[in-house]
């Protein structure tokens, strides 16, 4: 019971006073007590004490009759539970559009994980005037991911190193052709790449961008051990010249163009006070913690920016069918749920790898699970989860062949390092397991304490297909965990000399299939299925469009009038 029309505005002491009051006295059961009591088990005055049971009696919360006569005490009966009436509140605050000060509610009486379970089936009544304050609400099935360009490596990051921050470059999708953008302009000059910067770009903390920010991102990037460092092998020196900042490299090479327009490449600037970086993209940080973040406009952005004035991102149970949302995110299909709109991924896939350990599994061995991984997914095939013949949708048609006719029995128990399992790849695993196979399953967690068989994983490209295939050959944990040092140098040393002798980007594309093949034939892993992301739109967003990755872009979405 939150209270009739006539109630006074309930506010924060309002809901403090009642949950004091019920740890003193049983909800709908009448107490005899007095002003002085109550002044002591609610540490205020006396006089505080009966005009706050006043306003409370005024609310509904609870009913007062003052005791009559000398030495005779009132009596108080308490008409709610806390509880309903805290849950009832946060739902009057999100039918108003009011979210982050439902959360801060629910944060303060202790109630965070209730609130999350209740706000999707909350906000239906609450879309209307989210959208009249131009408020964007997704739902998704994960926790705040890294927004720091440097080391977020995970799909869930994507959409928000896209919103936040900017590359010198663009790869434009539908021309397939690179175009400038924090550089407004470069060339070659022999060996060395010279960009010059726009001078209208200044980082959410005001502070401008200059050549000296883009020469320290760069230089860390190339410096620091991160997940895609090899990217950046052939830059020797990086320089500034006024507003150009020149890349001297070990060779000219166009795959550097690419490299520039990757979200891993955006430019940040370092906080003093956050492990979160300043961007200069269309959107910036207002607030974040585990389960709840916020990106609201940038006013100050140098192009044409978002048309939502505010995101808020909330970890929900997507999984459930009546959640509701502006978007509500449930993941991949292969977790189960089959919603609304299924985006099939265009490239990516999940994939079996098999890691160098001591105890590494025999030829004849990684054929028998060859065979036996790549039967069961013709057996589960249908449009949402297509069997991948290749890592990129680009080489569908090519074929996965192992040209190797021994088939061993692993005798050993296999022990596979599954990441995210989804029931697609536990029922493989159990299939393996009714062919004679033993399999114990690690998680991340666990995988840097275990050696392990085999792991099962997945990957998403972006829309550039030539290098998002080049940059998963050399960065991806196929190379670093699955390829001896030696292996690693001479793979390393067959990617550049194709890259330096195509004549284009189409036959570089063509060409780098020569070197998933040889990963295939050598034993080091081989493709399973292809996945798709479950969405749901409400009907009155516009500008929903994925890219080859499934990822929605923050820069595009508006509200049908």
């Amino acid at each position: 019971m939150v209270g009739n029309q006539s109630s006074p505005f309930i506010n924060q002491v309002h809901l403090q006073r009642l949950k004091q009051l019920c740890d003193h006295y049983e909800p709908h059961q009448t107490t005899k007590t007095d002003i002085p009591t109550l002044s002591k088990q609610l540490n205020c005055s006396d006089r505080n004490v009966a005009k706050l049971v006043k306003t409370l009696a005024n609310i509904g919360w609870l009913s007062w009759q003052p005791g009559r006569g000398r030495g005779n005490k009132s009596e108080i009966t308490i008409l709610t539970n806390f509880e309903a009436t805290l849950m009832q509140v946060l739902e009057l605050y999100c039918h108003k559009g009011q979210l982050s000060e439902a959360s801060r509610y629910a944060e303060i009486f202790g109630f965070n994980n209730t609130f999350r379970k209740r706000l999707p089936h909350w906000l239906s009544a609450a879309q209307e005037n989210l959208k009249a304050q131009n408020t964007l609400i997704t739902l998704v099935p994960y926790t705040i991911p890294n927004f720091h360009p440097l080391w977020a490596y995970r799909a869930a990051s994507r959409l928000y190193v896209d919103a936040l921050f900017d590359t010198l470059l663009k790869y434009d999708s539908e021309t397939k052709t690179i175009r400038p953008h924090l550089a407004h302009y470069y060339e070659f000059r022999d060996n060395e790449l010279w960009l010059r910067l726009r001078p209208d770009v200044v980082f959410h903390n005001g502070e401008k961008l200059t050549a000296k920010h883009v020469a320290t991102c760069i230089t860390d990037r190339v410096g620091k051990p991160h997940t895609y460092q090899q990217l950046y092998r052939h830059i020797k020196a990086v320089r500034t010249q006024g507003s150009w900042v020149i890349l001297a490299m070990t060779h000219k090479q166009h795959a550097i163009l690419h490299i520039l327009a990757d979200m891993h490449s955006a430019i940040y600037l370092e906080s003093n006070d956050d492990d979160i970086p300043y961007g200069t993209g269309p959107f910036k940080l207002e607030s974040y913690d585990k389960h709840q973040w916020v990106l609201v406009k940038n006013p100050d952005y140098f192009s044409n920016g978002g048309f939502i004035d505010k995101a808020e991102f909330w970890t929900s149970d997507t999984a459930e069918a009546k959640v509701q949302g502006h978007i509500v995110h449930h993941g991949y299909s292969s977790n189960g749920f089959i919603a609304c709109d299924q985006i099939p991924l265009q490239t990516g896939c999940d994939i079996i790898s098999f890691p160098t350990t001591k105890s590494s599994l025999s030829m004849d061995e990684k054929a028998w699970i060859f065979h036996h991984a790549r039967e069961f997914c013709h057996h589960v095939t249908q449009d949402i989860l297509p069997v991948a013949n290749s890592v990129v949708g680009y080489h569908q048609h090519q074929g996965v062949y192992l040209y190797h006719h021994e088939m061993k029995r692993p005798t050993q128990t296999l022990k596979v390092l599954a990441s995210h399992s989804n029931k697609y790849r536990i029922q493989l695993l159990h299939y393996l397991e009714s062919k004679g196979a033993n399999i114990e399953v690690f998680s991340d967690d666990e995988s840097q304490h275990t050696q392990y068989d085999m792991a099962i994983g997945g990957y998403v490209f972006s829309d550039d297909d030539m290098f998002g295939y080049y940059k998963w050959l050399i960065c991806s944990s196929v190379f670093k965990y699955c390829l001896s040092p030696q292996q690693q140098a001479v793979f390393l040393n067959i990617v550049d000399k194709l890259l330096l002798t195509s004549s284009s980007e189409t036959h570089y594309l063509d060409q780098l299939h020569r070197c998933e093949d040889w990963l295939i034939q050598h034993g080091v892993f081989f493709p399973l299925w292809r996945d798709s992301l479950s969405y749901n739109f409400d009907k009155s967003l516009q500008g929903a469009e994925t890219d080859s990755a499934g990822t929605v872009s923050l820069r595009k979405l508006w509200f049908e009038d």
